[in-house]
Protein backbone atom coordinates (compact mmCIF):
# COMPACT_ATOMS: atom_id res chain seq x y z
CA UNK A 1 0.00 0.00 0.00
CA UNK A 2 1.38 3.40 -1.21
CA UNK A 3 -1.06 5.67 0.91
CA UNK A 4 -3.69 6.24 3.60
CA UNK A 5 -6.30 9.17 3.42
CA UNK A 6 -6.94 10.22 6.79
CA UNK A 7 -9.45 11.89 8.48
CA UNK A 8 -12.39 12.74 10.99
CA UNK A 9 -16.06 11.20 9.55
CA UNK A 10 -17.64 13.53 7.17
CA UNK A 11 -14.43 15.67 6.85
CA UNK A 12 -14.27 15.51 2.93
CA UNK A 13 -12.30 12.32 2.91
CA UNK A 14 -14.76 10.82 -0.07
CA UNK A 15 -14.09 13.59 -2.08
CA UNK A 16 -10.49 13.33 -1.69
CA UNK A 17 -10.81 9.83 -2.49
CA UNK A 18 -12.53 10.54 -5.59
CA UNK A 19 -10.14 13.61 -6.92
CA UNK A 20 -7.36 10.96 -6.28
CA UNK A 21 -9.14 8.26 -8.22
CA UNK A 22 -9.34 10.20 -11.18
CA UNK A 23 -6.16 9.95 -11.64
CA UNK A 24 -4.89 7.75 -14.71
CA UNK A 25 -1.76 6.37 -12.29
CA UNK A 26 -3.66 6.69 -8.55
CA UNK A 27 -6.45 4.29 -7.19
CA UNK A 28 -8.35 4.40 -3.98
CA UNK A 29 -10.98 1.82 -3.95
CA UNK A 30 -14.02 2.30 -2.15
CA UNK A 31 -13.33 2.09 1.71
CA UNK A 32 -13.58 -1.37 3.07
CA UNK A 33 -11.67 -1.65 5.91
CA UNK A 34 -11.11 -5.28 5.81
CA UNK A 35 -6.95 -4.95 5.75
CA UNK A 36 -7.55 -4.20 9.64
CA UNK A 37 -10.51 -6.58 10.07
CA UNK A 38 -9.23 -9.86 9.59
CA UNK A 39 -5.40 -8.97 10.62
CA UNK A 40 -6.19 -11.05 14.10
CA UNK A 41 -7.47 -14.17 12.21
CA UNK A 42 -4.55 -14.09 9.46
CA UNK A 43 -1.70 -11.83 10.88
CA UNK A 44 0.43 -15.45 10.00
CA UNK A 45 -0.36 -15.94 6.79
CA UNK A 46 2.51 -17.35 4.20
CA UNK A 47 4.52 -18.50 7.82
CA UNK A 48 1.61 -20.23 9.64
CA UNK A 49 0.89 -23.26 7.40
CA UNK A 50 -2.56 -24.47 9.13
CA UNK A 51 -4.27 -21.30 7.90
CA UNK A 52 -6.70 -22.35 5.15
CA UNK A 53 -6.85 -20.16 1.36
CA UNK A 54 -10.73 -20.99 1.43
CA UNK A 55 -10.98 -19.49 4.64
CA UNK A 56 -9.44 -16.66 4.03
CA UNK A 57 -11.03 -16.45 0.20
CA UNK A 58 -14.58 -16.50 2.75
CA UNK A 59 -13.73 -14.21 4.93
CA UNK A 60 -12.59 -11.76 2.41
CA UNK A 61 -15.63 -12.05 0.44
CA UNK A 62 -17.53 -11.08 3.84
CA UNK A 63 -16.44 -8.53 4.59
CA UNK A 64 -18.48 -5.27 5.55
CA UNK A 65 -19.06 -3.28 1.67
CA UNK A 66 -16.94 -5.89 -0.13
CA UNK A 67 -20.13 -6.16 -2.40
CA UNK A 68 -19.10 -2.83 -3.91
CA UNK A 69 -16.02 -3.85 -5.56
CA UNK A 70 -17.62 -6.77 -7.42
CA UNK A 71 -14.50 -9.25 -6.69
CA UNK A 72 -14.24 -12.28 -8.90
CA UNK A 73 -13.27 -14.78 -6.13
CA UNK A 74 -10.47 -16.37 -8.67
CA UNK A 75 -8.56 -13.31 -8.61
CA UNK A 76 -8.12 -13.90 -4.73
CA UNK A 77 -7.68 -17.28 -5.23
CA UNK A 78 -5.10 -16.83 -7.55
CA UNK A 79 -3.12 -14.21 -5.13
CA UNK A 80 -3.45 -16.46 -2.08
CA UNK A 81 -1.82 -19.01 -4.16
CA UNK A 82 1.43 -16.84 -4.53
CA UNK A 83 3.81 -16.79 -2.18
CA UNK A 84 2.48 -13.59 -0.29
CA UNK A 85 1.96 -12.57 3.38
CA UNK A 86 -0.67 -10.71 5.03
CA UNK A 87 0.09 -7.15 4.25
CA UNK A 88 1.22 -8.27 0.45
CA UNK A 89 -2.23 -10.40 0.08
CA UNK A 90 -4.24 -7.24 0.23
CA UNK A 91 -1.54 -5.27 -1.75
CA UNK A 92 -2.12 -7.49 -4.42
CA UNK A 93 -6.03 -7.22 -4.10
CA UNK A 94 -6.02 -3.40 -4.41
CA UNK A 95 -3.69 -3.63 -7.52
CA UNK A 96 -5.91 -6.03 -9.22
CA UNK A 97 -8.97 -4.06 -8.50
CA UNK A 98 -7.27 -0.78 -9.45
CA UNK A 99 -4.87 -1.65 -12.20
CA UNK A 100 -3.14 1.50 -11.38
CA UNK A 101 0.53 2.17 -10.23
CA UNK A 102 -0.08 4.11 -6.89
CA UNK A 103 -2.36 2.89 -4.80
CA UNK A 104 -4.19 4.14 -1.36
CA UNK A 105 -7.01 3.28 0.75
CA UNK A 106 -9.17 5.36 2.99
CA UNK A 107 -11.64 5.04 5.57
CA UNK A 108 -11.89 6.84 8.39
CA UNK A 109 -12.50 3.31 10.89
CA UNK A 110 -8.49 3.09 10.42
CA UNK A 111 -8.14 6.17 12.95
CA UNK A 112 -8.32 3.05 15.28
CA UNK A 113 -5.93 1.68 13.92
CA UNK A 114 -2.69 3.58 12.67
CA UNK A 115 -0.61 1.32 14.76
CA UNK A 116 -1.96 -1.70 12.81
CA UNK A 117 -1.31 0.26 9.21
CA UNK A 118 2.49 1.31 10.13
CA UNK A 119 3.06 -2.14 10.98
CA UNK A 120 1.60 -4.07 7.71
CA UNK A 121 2.80 -1.17 5.59
CA UNK A 122 6.04 0.96 6.94
CA UNK A 123 7.00 2.33 4.10
CA UNK A 124 2.85 3.90 3.47
CA UNK A 125 2.75 7.56 3.23
CA UNK A 126 -0.09 9.36 4.83
CA UNK A 127 -2.47 12.15 3.87
CA UNK A 128 -4.27 14.07 6.66
CA UNK A 129 -7.36 15.75 5.64
CA UNK A 130 -9.16 17.90 8.24
CA UNK A 131 -12.48 20.31 8.25
CA UNK A 132 -13.64 22.60 10.86
CA UNK A 133 -14.79 20.59 13.68
CA UNK A 134 -17.96 23.07 13.84
CA UNK A 135 -18.67 22.46 10.28
CA UNK A 136 -18.14 18.54 11.03
CA UNK A 137 -20.88 19.25 13.74
CA UNK A 138 -23.23 20.52 11.37
CA UNK A 139 -23.04 17.53 8.98
CA UNK A 140 -23.15 15.05 11.98
CA UNK A 141 -26.41 16.89 13.08
CA UNK A 142 -27.46 16.78 9.17
CA UNK A 143 -26.65 12.56 9.19
CA UNK A 144 -29.56 12.53 11.86
CA UNK A 145 -32.22 13.70 9.74
CA UNK A 146 -31.88 11.11 7.63
CA UNK A 147 -33.29 7.27 7.73
CA UNK A 148 -31.06 5.62 10.34
CA UNK A 149 -31.96 2.16 9.30
CA UNK A 150 -29.86 3.14 5.86
CA UNK A 151 -27.83 0.40 5.10
CA UNK A 152 -23.90 1.54 6.45
CA UNK A 153 -25.68 4.94 7.94
CA UNK A 154 -22.61 6.27 9.87
CA UNK A 155 -22.77 5.97 13.61
CA UNK A 156 -21.68 9.39 15.08
CA UNK A 157 -22.79 11.05 17.79
CA UNK A 158 -25.63 14.02 17.95
CA UNK A 159 -25.25 16.54 20.69
CA UNK A 160 -22.46 19.06 20.56
CA UNK A 161 -20.63 18.13 23.58
CA UNK A 162 -20.19 14.58 22.44
CA UNK A 163 -19.14 15.86 18.83
CA UNK A 164 -16.32 17.88 20.06
CA UNK A 165 -15.04 15.85 22.09
CA UNK A 166 -14.88 13.11 19.71
CA UNK A 167 -13.58 15.90 16.66
CA UNK A 168 -11.20 16.95 19.15
CA UNK A 169 -9.66 13.04 19.57
CA UNK A 170 -9.40 11.88 16.42
CA UNK A 171 -7.76 15.00 14.89
CA UNK A 172 -5.35 14.59 17.47
CA UNK A 173 -4.98 10.86 17.80
CA UNK A 174 -4.39 11.17 14.03
CA UNK A 175 -1.58 14.30 14.77
CA UNK A 176 0.11 11.96 17.24
CA UNK A 177 0.88 9.52 15.25
CA UNK A 178 1.93 11.19 11.97
CA UNK A 179 4.58 13.33 14.01
CA UNK A 180 7.03 10.23 13.09
CA UNK A 181 5.14 9.57 9.97
CA UNK A 182 5.92 10.65 6.15
CA UNK A 183 2.63 12.62 5.75
CA UNK A 184 0.90 15.75 4.09
CA UNK A 185 -1.59 17.83 5.99
CA UNK A 186 -4.32 19.49 4.37
CA UNK A 187 -7.40 21.46 5.46
CA UNK A 188 -10.84 20.59 3.33
CA UNK A 189 -11.56 24.08 3.04
CA UNK A 190 -8.01 25.25 1.45
CA UNK A 191 -9.10 21.98 -1.06
CA UNK A 192 -12.74 23.52 -1.58
CA UNK A 193 -10.84 27.11 -2.64
CA UNK A 194 -7.95 26.39 -4.18
CA UNK A 195 -8.05 22.92 -5.73
CA UNK A 196 -5.94 22.66 -8.48
CA UNK A 197 -2.90 23.75 -6.40
CA UNK A 198 -4.12 21.04 -3.12
CA UNK A 199 -4.01 18.67 -5.78
CA UNK A 200 -0.70 19.80 -7.10
CA UNK A 201 1.04 19.19 -3.67
CA UNK A 202 -0.78 15.79 -3.35
CA UNK A 203 0.42 14.58 -6.81
CA UNK A 204 4.09 15.37 -5.82
CA UNK A 205 3.77 14.38 -2.54
CA UNK A 206 2.69 10.55 -3.95
CA UNK A 207 5.18 11.10 -6.48
CA UNK A 208 3.20 11.75 -10.14
CA UNK A 209 1.66 14.95 -11.78
CA UNK A 210 -1.90 16.84 -11.43
CA UNK A 211 -3.78 15.73 -14.08
CA UNK A 212 -7.02 18.01 -14.91
CA UNK A 213 -9.23 15.58 -15.59
CA UNK A 214 -8.90 15.12 -11.91
CA UNK A 215 -11.23 17.78 -11.51
CA UNK A 216 -14.36 16.09 -13.08
CA UNK A 217 -14.43 13.02 -10.63
CA UNK A 218 -18.06 13.91 -9.91
CA UNK A 219 -19.10 12.77 -13.91
CA UNK A 220 -17.99 8.96 -13.52
CA UNK A 221 -16.94 7.82 -10.21
CA UNK A 222 -17.24 4.66 -8.31
CA UNK A 223 -19.05 5.58 -4.97
CA UNK A 224 -21.13 2.94 -4.04
CA UNK A 225 -25.01 3.31 -4.40
CA UNK A 226 -25.06 2.38 -0.53
CA UNK A 227 -23.42 5.20 0.42
CA UNK A 228 -24.83 8.21 -1.66
CA UNK A 229 -27.96 8.81 0.69
CA UNK A 230 -24.97 10.61 3.06
CA UNK A 231 -22.65 11.33 0.04
CA UNK A 232 -24.75 13.28 -2.38
CA UNK A 233 -22.28 15.32 -2.95
CA UNK A 234 -19.79 13.76 -5.01
CA UNK A 235 -21.98 13.33 -8.04
CA UNK A 236 -21.90 17.44 -8.46
CA UNK A 237 -19.76 19.55 -9.28
CA UNK A 238 -17.64 20.77 -6.35
CA UNK A 239 -19.37 23.01 -4.39
CA UNK A 240 -16.48 25.75 -3.41
CA UNK A 241 -19.03 27.36 -0.73
CA UNK A 242 -19.03 24.13 1.25
CA UNK A 243 -17.79 25.56 4.10
CA UNK A 244 -18.91 28.08 7.49
CA UNK A 245 -22.09 26.32 7.54
CA UNK A 246 -21.80 26.58 11.66
CA UNK A 247 -22.55 30.46 11.38
CA UNK A 248 -25.88 29.70 10.47
CA UNK A 249 -26.74 26.16 11.63
CA UNK A 250 -25.37 26.41 15.22
CA UNK A 251 -26.42 28.50 18.00
CA UNK A 252 -24.06 30.76 20.06
CA UNK A 253 -24.27 28.33 23.04
CA UNK A 254 -23.69 25.14 21.03
CA UNK A 255 -20.64 27.30 19.68
CA UNK A 256 -19.69 28.00 22.66
CA UNK A 257 -19.88 24.73 23.72
CA UNK A 258 -17.84 23.78 21.25
CA UNK A 259 -14.93 25.74 21.30
CA UNK A 260 -14.94 24.92 25.08
CA UNK A 261 -14.25 20.86 24.42
CA UNK A 262 -12.12 21.74 20.86
CA UNK A 263 -11.13 25.19 21.31
CA UNK A 264 -7.28 24.10 21.23
CA UNK A 265 -7.78 22.58 18.37
CA UNK A 266 -9.23 24.79 16.36
CA UNK A 267 -6.81 27.46 17.10
CA UNK A 268 -4.06 24.95 15.87
CA UNK A 269 -5.35 24.69 12.34
CA UNK A 270 -6.51 28.47 12.36
CA UNK A 271 -10.16 28.10 12.33
CA UNK A 272 -10.45 31.23 14.29
CA UNK A 273 -13.68 32.06 16.43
Amino acid sequence: MDFFILGNPRSGTTLLRLLLNAHSRIGVPPECGMIQWWYSTYKDWGTNKRLLAQDFLSDILRSKKIEDWHINPADITYILEQDYNYAEVFDAIYRQYTGKPIIGDKNNYYIHHLDTLKHLYPKAKYIHLIRDGRDVACSYLQLQTLDQGLKYMPKVPNDIEHIAKEWDANVSRIDSFLETEHALIIRYEDLLLDIERILQLVCAFLGTAFEPDMLSYYTNNNEPESTLHWKTKVVEPLDTSNFNKFKTVLSESELELFHAVAGNTLKKYNYVT
